[in-house]
């Protein structure tokens, strides 16, 4: 027997491995948002960070110039009456150094000439001196070779006369510009010098050259490019970016980076915590959820699938209800199915009321037809006695007949016969007094036929008003019937408009892709429990139509038992008829017959007056012959309602034999229906 699947235990299985998949998703989306979110973070933060470089950078030229600028103010407000002197400006160069930490510093006189001590600084001689000299200060950031220079050239003037210029060349791109711009942004920075890394934060990298080149090229163009990069084996998050100076040309590419692995870190000790609260929501979801389902949809069909299976097994305990609690499509599915059992409760309890009472009326009827066949059969018998008895009469009326016939064509031969004559009357009044008896018997047969034949009608015609009850009952039956296929009807219908519900839901789960994909598994099992409670009720179907053939064929057999006996009642009127006459006619053969036994008595008594009578008797004798023809004719007709009796009483026998066989018919039926009936719990 293949083992049965538990569409229980696959939906919270499903459910189970649904949730997993979800969490392990949404982990995996919230890690990869969250690493997504801190590299855009740490990429806005390098791109903030990254001015600082620049501002480091104007920040030494900011500070040259601000010392130039000292330098410029003494010469106009402390020295004007010094003017050009070497000591003075070998002087103010020496304490540059030594409390500013200026690398470089040149004084020039009027000519352009450098002037100051070649240990402070050596400069070439260029056309901002000559600027200078001229009255226009000039402040840049420049690059020099490999480096970049913060220059400042600001004329000297003594008792407003321009004597000589300042030039104050401080090396930018020295390792405290990286150090100190990593230390205040976290980050890795990098000076270059073409595709060679001039200086960096980065230990070990000073000097070597980059491998690819698309971030110095795109520098060198004005653009900026950020990207993840190997270096030195770690992963770093990049920003490559132009260094200009005030007037936007192209000084050197900058660079700046932060490892990712502190953006990973960052990422997983927030998101350890955030996965612990997912997968403890995710348990108690699927936890909360399963029962749910249980509750609100497993148990209930588990409640209606018994009551199908009991209402299908054969033996259904039709007492069972299904709980209605609730509000929902499961309450109103088990209240529906509560109507159905109560339904089919109240058909079988008639149809079994009506099975007990069409089981007494075939009862009665069985013996009913046996007693109306053992009256038929008396019947029978009586009348071929009374046959019999009508033949020996309608002899004796011929002889007589005969006789008297003799007598009118003999007169004269009537004295010699007379004392045969005698002995003839005294037999023929024997004959007729036995005729008589005979005739009063066959009157009291006649009699308590016709009271038998009237019990015998007043017991069809109550066999016929019963039918006509059984009759009524199994239509009611067969109606009921029609409404529990009808019944089943509905629940067929419901299986489809289910069936169309699942394949329209799993429709709409296949349209949300993967995350309809369970729901298109509870779809997909809704639809099978559909399909399978259509099968069953084209089972029921079946059953009930096998049950409402049997009805009719019941339907069809009370009719036809109806039709039996109406056919009884009309037999039974017309012997009733038959057995009037005879009445009749027994009647008058009686009363003739008293008239004959009276008159030869009379014949008897008055022989010996027969001679002096003759013309007496021979007028007697005629009367008699008349008589002997009403006699005779009373004898033909008793014969004639004789064999129509007996006609009639064998077309009653063949209907009582027909109705005895429609009775155990019945009977076989009811017992098949009893057996089928008996079957259900009521």
């Amino acid at each position: 027997m293949k083992k049965e699947k538990s569409v229980t235990r696959f939906i919270i299985v499903t459910m189970a491995l649904g949730m997993i998949a979800y969490a392990a998703i949404l982990s995996f989306i919230v890690l990869i948002n969250l690493n997504k979110g801190f590299e855009n973070y740490v990429e806005d933060e390098i791109h903030e960070m990254a001015n600082v470089t620049q501002a480091e950078m104007e920040y030494t030229l900011e500070n040259s110039t601000d010392i130039a600028s000292m330098i410029q103010l003494s010469y106009e407000t402390i020295y004007p009456e010094y003017g050009f002197d070497r000591m003075l400006m070998n002087g103010f160069a020496e304490s540059v150094q030594k409390y500013f930490g200026v690398k470089n510093i040149v004084f020039f006189n009027s000519f352009g000439m450098q002037v100051s001590n070649p240990k402070y600084g050596v400069v070439p001689k260029n056309d901002m001196v000559k600027k200078a000299l001229a009255g226009t200060p000039t402040t840049l950031l420049e690059k020099t070779d490999e480096n970049i220079y913060a220059t400042v050239i600001l004329p000297l003037k003594s008792e407003g006369k321009v004597f000589g210029a300042v030039e104050i060349r401080n090396p930018v791109t020295v390792d405290d510009l990286t150090d100190t711009v990593s230390d205040y942004t976290n980050c890795q920075v990098t000076v270059f010098d073409g595709n060679r890394r001039l200086i960096t934060s980065i230990p070990g990298m000073k000097g070597t050259e980059i491998e690819n080149t698309d971030p110095i090229t795109a520098a060198e163009a004005g653009e900026t490019t950020t990207k993840k990069a190997v270096i030195n084996g770690e992963n770093y998050l990049t920003y490559y970016y132009p260094a200009v100076d005030a007037n936007g040309n192209f000084l050197t590419t900058l660079f700046m980076g932060k490892k990712l692995e502190v953006v990973d870190h960052v990422a997983m000790s927030v998101t350890k915590p955030l996965i612990v609260a997912i997968v403890i929501f995710t348990v108690l979801f699927l936890f909360g959820f399963t029962t749910l389902i249980y509750l609100k949809m497993i148990k209930p069909l588990n409640g209606v699938r018994k009551a199908v299976k009991n209402l299908s097994s054969g033996d259904a305990d039709l007492t069972t209800r299904l709980e209605t609690k609730g509000n929902d499509e499961f309450s109103g599915l088990s209240a529906d199915v509560n109507k159905f059992i109560e339904m089919l409760h109240k058909i079988v309890v008639d149809l079994t009321h009506s099975q007990q009472a069409l089981k007494e009326v075939s009862e009665k009827l069985g013996n009913n037809a046996q007693d109306s066949a053992s009256a038929t059969a008396q019947i029978l018998a009586n009348i071929e006695s009374v046959r019999k008895q009508s033949e020996g009469q309608s002899t004796a009326v011929q002889n007589t007949s005969s006789v008297l016939d003799m007598s009118s064509t003999s007169v004269d031969v009537l004295s010699s016969l007379i004392d045969n004559q005698s002995a003839g009357i005294t037999e023929s009044s024997a004959a007729i007094e036995e005729m008589l008896g005979n005739i009063t018997a066959v009157t009291n047969s006649v009699k308590k036929m016709a009271t038998s034949f009237g019990e015998l009608g007043v017991t069809v015609e109550d066999g016929k008003s019963k039918l006509g009850v059984v009759d009524q009952k199994i239509n009611q039956i067969a109606d009921q019937s029609k409404m529990l296929i009808q019944a089943n009807q509905i629940i067929s219908q419901i299986a489809s408009e289910t069936n169309l519900l699942a394949m329209n839901a799993a429709i709409e789960a296949a349209h949300a892709g993967d995350a309809g994909k369970g729901f298109s598994v509870v779809a997909e099992e809704i639809r099978k429990l559909a399909e399978n409670s259509s099968t069953q009720s084209k089972n029921i179907s079946s059953e009930l139509k096998g049950i409402s053939t049997s009805i009719q064929d019941v339907v069809s057999l009370s009719h036809d038992s109806q039709t039996a006996f109406g056919a009884i009642v009309g037999q039974l009127d017309s012997t009733d008829m038959i057995i009037r006459e005879i009445n009749n006619a027994m009647d008058e053969q009686q009363s003739a017959s008293k008239q004959i036994f009276e008159a030869l008595s009379d014949m008897k008594d008055q022989a010996v007056e027969v001679t002096q009578k003759a013309s007496d008797m021979s007028q007697g004798i005629t009367n008699v012959s008349k008589d002997m023809e009403t006699v005779s004719q009373i004898s033909s007709t008793i014969l004639g309602s004789m064999d129509e009796m007996t006609t009639g009483m064998e077309q009653i026998g063949n209907a009582t034999q027909s109705v005895n066989e429609l009775a155990t018919q019945t009977k076989d039926n009811i017992s098949d229906m009893s057996e089928k009936l008996n079957r259900f719990k009521i």
